[in-house]
């Protein structure tokens, strides 16, 4: 494949494709016309065309392109474009005219004037198609270009944003685990061992831009699992799962900081319940999350909206026209529905 590729730089690199094109314009119109005249007329007919054509088109896109077209100096550019057209094309005519008229020392009927308007013709449109074919190359090459930097620009933001997940979540895990270990050492163990579970899937299996979504779901549960240890009897925790989960697949870290804001923002009554409630399920091509969360209304600290701040944004990314997410927050609870299109 190196190779290969290695070939194909050096063939438009050194413009192979150029002397390619410009033996098969010569041999074309060689054959052409050969009935029509003697051999050496036809030739040297021809080679002078050739000639002169190629004259016309790389003045106006080697030379005339840079320095007045993509500098959208176009009224410029079409006047020079002109006058190299109009010399090309009088040096034509008089090669054809001197090669007919006097070294065959034959009748040619056609004055000069007239062999001139059939030379600018010919360069005209030669030159016409051959700046039309590069100007389409160039736009091709530019919008590939353009789509390579865009992607290159999105991965990045994309494995950034990906990557502001692990340290976001390792904070509160380890400060759960840090509250645990004087007050319940047996329980911190436990909360340790779900961490470590929780950190070797970040580690290997979610290095890709989509993964399984059953590997997600095991995240989830392993999560759910991680703070009930953490938050005890406190608070009631209702998980729900629905439809075929599974055979599709879904961004990794999609969906825990939603889970992670609702058991961070849980409230924490002693008289009332304190209620956290997750429910999965699919619908044909549609997979839908659902996180509800109690709360109470106190202010909150800014940093626990990165982890939101995040998912809205890879969302945009890698789900562009095809989720739908609504948050509804009333003074004792928070709602967040995520919709997806999977298929």
């Amino acid at each position: 494949m190196k190779k290969r590729s290695t070939f194909w730089q050096a063939f438009f690199r050194y413009k192979v494709h150029h002397i390619l094109f410009w033996l098969a314009y010569f041999v074309f119109w060689l054959s052409f016309y050969q009935a029509m005249y003697t051999f050496w007329r036809v030739f040297i007919n021809t080679l002078l065309y050739m000639v002169f054509n190629m004259t016309a088109f790389y003045s106006v896109v080697y030379y005339l392109f840079p320095m007045y077209l993509n500098k959208r100096r176009y009224g410029l550019f079409v006047l020079f474009a002109f006058i190299a057209i109009v010399i090309s094309s009088a040096m034509l005519a008089a090669g054809l005219l001197i090669n007919m008229k006097f070294l065959a020392n034959m009748k040619f009927e056609y004055s000069y004037w007239q062999t001139f308007i059939v030379a600018f013709m010919s360069t005209s449109a030669m030159t016409g198609i051959l700046a039309s074919a590069k100007l389409i190359k160039d736009k091709i090459q530019s919008d590939r270009t353009t789509q390579q930097l865009e992607q290159q620009r999105l991965e990045t933001e994309l494995q950034y944003l990906k990557a502001q997940v692990n340290p976001h979540f390792l904070f509160n895990a380890i400060n759960s685990v840090y509250f645990l270990i004087k007050k319940d050492p047996d329980k911190a163990s436990e909360t340790l061992i779900k961490l470590s579970d929780l950190l070797r899937f970040q580690l290997y299996d979610c290095s890709d831009e989509k993964i399984p979504f059953e590997k997600e779901l095991e995240y989830l549960q392993n999560y759910i699992a991680l703070e009930k240890l953490r938050k005890g009897e406190r608070v009631k925790v209702e998980y729900t799962a629905e439809g075929q989960l599974g055979g599709f697949q879904i961004a990794p870290f999609l969906l825990i900081p939603f889970l992670e804001n609702a058991f961070k923002y849980v409230s924490n009554y002693a008289d009332y319940a304190n209620t956290i409630r997750v429910e999965l399920f699919r619908t044909h091509d549609r997979f839908t999350a659902r996180f509800f969360n109690t709360h109470e209304n106190l202010p909150r600290n800014t940093v626990g909206g990165i982890g939101l701040k995040n998912v809205k944004r890879r969302l945009e990314l890698l789900y562009p026209d095809q989720y739908e997410l609504t948050i509804e927050e009333k003074p004792d609870t928070y709602f967040v529905t995520l919709s997806l299109k999977i298929a």
